[in-house]
């Protein structure tokens, strides 16, 4: 018998700690720890990425062949990725650079100072594509160890991100309290007066929250399938959507409001049949103790609605429904600013600018009427600025990872995709895959470490499911 038919095989519950399972996870409450912002200059980013490389290498050095295998692909299109930043580096001759579309503004400095012979690299900002070169890091270790990780390991993953949701939650509601400039708020630049947790940014703790509640939806369905009813454990799965969902309201952001009711409505979807559905004998106890029992399952909408009409009532400035009552939204500053983002990815598509350059060019094509003391961090469409940073060969690269998760998704099939079974994840990582892009059409919550991790070792479970030899004996 192998040593992966061991770890298998053995029953839970016995025996030390299982490092390869519970390693994954402290590197998953590490990375929330320290990378919740999406800045180059944020302290905490050189500890992140050496203690990621550190993971990387527990990670290989236990990888058996079938391991390698089976994440293969996302390995080929992470290092494709890595390869092309570093090609961006690489200083080209002057006759080449020059034919680059977008350089004449520095070609005309550059004769004007009497230095037109030049090698430039494809960025035009090489200190920020160095900085998005090294952050490679981090989604490489995600990929490696989640590469540790079997299909049986994805119920545990997500039960570490809804705790790690709730404490998020409550450090935002401490953040409320006491105030802006509090030591709650984890990161110097920062939403003060906003309920950001764990994160920089209220906008990407909002999308995280939305993510939670359909983890704590999908684990509240497996519990009520389960011929042993726990109903603590179901009662806290249930608060912990309900919080999560609660958080999305009260954060301060538009899109994580709405990405909010869209995850509540699917993991309503799924928790409903598997109540329907739930064990005769647990029917049976539920209807001795009364017809009242059986309108339990309206409760969480119920509560949402009235959560919601409270918080519409009471709502100050800082509220998502405020801000979307707000009949200002058209000036809004990433609306204004669109136009130059269209000519700035006009300019680009083909090489693109260099990864990480989105600031420093944008100056070039800002509008003098949108000039003020802030500045346009990034395009708030991350598809756009993809095609800007990283030009054709990086839509390449992200065209070929959604053709490959597009194969798997159709290869798991979408029958019974609501009504699934205990242990299917298919509409939970679909999900949140939705909702992760469609937040990326008006937001850049992947640039944030911690997501980026959670959705390659989601995907990774999903698509590079444990080898049926490594659970044969």
């Amino acid at each position: 018998m192998s040593r992966r038919t061991t770890r298998a095989t053995r029953p839970k519950g016995f025996g030390p700690p299982d490092m390869r399972s519970w390693a994954p996870l402290l590197f998953l409450l590490f990375v929330f720890l320290t990378g919740g912002g999406s800045r180059s200059d944020i302290a905490s980013l050189p500890v992140l990425r050496g203690v990621s490389v550190l993971f990387a290498c527990w990670a290989i050095t236990g990888m058996a062949r079938e391991d390698w295998r089976r994440i293969r692909a996302p390995l080929a299109i992470l290092l494709a990725l890595t390869l092309w930043i570093a090609v961006q580096l690489i200083p080209l001759a002057p006759s080449i650079w020059h034919a680059l579309p977008g350089r004449e503004l520095i070609v005309a400095i550059d004769r004007l100072l009497g230095q037109p012979d030049l090698w430039r690299p494809i960025s035009l900002t090489p200190s920020d594509t160095w900085n998005s070169l090294l952050a490679m890091t981090v989604p490489l270790a995600a990929l490696l160890v989640a590469g540790r990780l079997g299909a049986e390991d994805m119920a545990r993953v997500m039960q570490a991100l809804v705790i790690i949701a709730v404490v998020s939650g409550l450090l935002g509601l401490l953040q409320i309290v006491s105030g802006g400039g509090s030591p709650a708020y984890l990161y110097r630049i920062t939403n003060n007066g906003a309920m950001v947790g764990l994160f920089a940014n209220r906008n990407h703790h909002a999308v995280f929250q939305a993510c939670a509640v359909v983890f704590a939806a999908t684990l509240l369905r497996d519990e009520l399938m389960r011929r042993q009813q726990n109903p603590m454990i179901q009662l806290g799965y249930a608060a912990a959507a309900i919080l999560c969902t609660t958080m999305t309201m009260l954060i301060g952001s538009r899109a994580g409001l709405v990405a909010g009711g869209v995850a509540f409505a699917i993991g309503y979807a799924m928790i409903l049949p598997a109540w329907r559905g739930r064990p005769a004998v647990t029917r049976h106890r539920a209807a001795a103790a009364g017809k009242g029992a059986q309108w339990l399952v309206y409760t969480p909408p119920v509560l949402i609605a009235a959560l919601l009409a409270t918080i519409l009532f009471l709502a100050g400035r800082a509220t998502s429904l405020s801000r979307v009552a707000d009949n200002r939204v058209a000036e809004d500053l990433r609306v204004l600013a669109w136009p130059s983002v269209q000519q700035m990815a006009e300019t680009y598509w083909v090489a693109g600018a260099g990864f990480g350059s989105f600031p420093s060019v944008y100056r070039i094509f800002e509008a003098d009427a949108l000039l003020q003391p802030t500045y346009f961090n990034h395009a708030h469409n991350d598809w756009v600025e993809a095609l800007i940073t990283g030009g054709l060969p990086f839509a390449l690269i992200v065209a070929a990872a959604l053709i490959w998760f597009g194969r798997a998704a159709a290869r798991a099939g979408f029958t019974r995709l609501i009504k699934g079974h205990r242990g299917d994840y298919r509409l939970p990582v679909l999900a949140v895959v939705g909702l992760l892009a469609a937040a990326s059409a008006v937001d850049y919550p992947l640039r944030t470490p911690s997501l980026q991790v959670m959705a390659i070792m989601l995907l990774v479970l999903f698509v590079c499911p444990t080898p049926a030899t490594a659970r044969r004996e």
